[in-house]
């Protein structure tokens, strides 16, 4: 081969690997999200606060009030010490109610309250394999 195709191959390659490269990273990224406990979280500096977190705890009984029109859920997330309100908005899972473990991914809005953009119920013991 002559030098000038060996070359415009090699940038061929170096684009393509770089754009490759670009968009596995840009996927990978949406999901990073710190995992913690409503108790950890409220703990945690607020300045760390500015990124997408995941938070788990339990729904705190009589602080569900929902929203149809909007398709907008406000519930209080409780820890064993800490308590944080949050809002969701989108179609609300089938075993969600009070007192029910749910893990919740979103930001803390400078209003103090957490937006979510998801919740998902933890499943009941009922459903793991028993054991003999």
């Amino acid at each position: 081969m002559r030098k000038g195709a060996i070359i415009k191959l090699l940038i061929g390659i170096i684009v393509i690997g770089g754009g490759i490269g670009y968009f596995m990273f840009q996927a990978m990224q949406s999901s990073w999200s710190y995992y913690y406990s409503v108790d950890e979280f409220s703990a945690a500096d607020s300045a760390a606060r500015e990124h997408s977190y995941r938070l788990a705890g339990r729904v705190k009984a009589g602080t569900i009030a929902r929203d149809l029109e909007n398709v907008t859920l406000s519930f209080t997330l409780a820890g064993s010490e800490a308590e944080l309100p949050v809002q969701y908005q989108g179609v609300v899972p089938d075993n969600f109610t009070e007192d029910r473990e749910v893990v919740v991914e979103g930001r803390l809005a400078a209003s103090g309250v957490f937006q979510a953009d998801t919740l998902m119920t933890k499943c009941e013991s009922k459903y793991q394999a028993k054991v003999k």
